[in-house]
This record gives structure tokens, sequence and C-alpha cells, in this order.
């Protein structure tokens, strides 16, 4: 399963305030949003013979259709809204899921290879 990022806080209170709906459904519309935007841009690469990985292409993507991000937006909220409680429990479950999954462990990047070379003074 592709980990799904939890949605910005501040973020979320934005959706909230401007569509005036709850944070809980702010967040499942934000994780939605993003859900359904990536599947778009899969679509629209397959079509356009373009790298489905490529960033660069993707944000060119989305700056030529400017409206599409506030189109996905609105229809995620459109859904939400229109969920009754016991649909929005799976995903409320996915959410749950993102938050428990461990991050990946931070780990410092390796470092050089030492030797056992004996230090050399200069003076």
């Amino acid at each position: 399963m592709n980990s799904i990022p939890i949605p910005d806080p501040i973020a979320v209170l934005h959706v909230a305030r401007n569509y005036a709906i709850t944070e809980q459904q702010a967040e499942v519309t934000l994780t939605w949003a993003s859900v359904n935007m990536a599947v778009q841009w899969a679509e629209f690469a397959v079509a356009a013979g373009l790298d489905e990985a490529d960033g660069e292409a993707m944000s060119r993507w989305s700056e030529q259709f400017p409206t599409i991000r506030i189109e996905v937006l609105e229809e995620a909220v459109a859904n939400v809204t229109a969920a009754p409680a016991p649909v929005l429990n799976p995903v409320d479950r996915l959410l749950a899921e993102v938050r428990r999954a461990p991050a990946p462990a931070l780990c410092r990047p390796a470092s050089p290879m030492r030797t056992n070379r004996s230090r050399v003074r200069i003076r």
C-alpha cells in the first residue's frame, strides 16, 4: 500500500473554514483530494506518454490546468459532505492506519570507511 501523507493541520483548518465543514471532514477531504489528484495525474501521464514519477512534468501539468486542484478539492468536499457517517468509517480507519504506521527509521547517512592509519604530525 502506498503511504498517504497526513494533511497539513493548517490546510485542514483552512478547508474546514472555507467550506464550513468539520476538521475531521476537512482532513478526509484533503486525503481524498490528494489521492484523486494523483490518480488523475497518472491517467494523464499514461495518455500523454509521460513518466508518472516525473515531478517536474506533474508540476507543469498542474500549472497548465490551474483549475484542476480546485475542481478536485470541491469534488472531494461534495463527496465527503454527502456521505453518511458510516461511509466515512473506512476512510477514518485508513487515516488512523496512516497515523499508526511507523515512520521510516531516521538514520544518518553512511560515513566514509575509516582506516587505522597512524596520524602524521607536522611541526
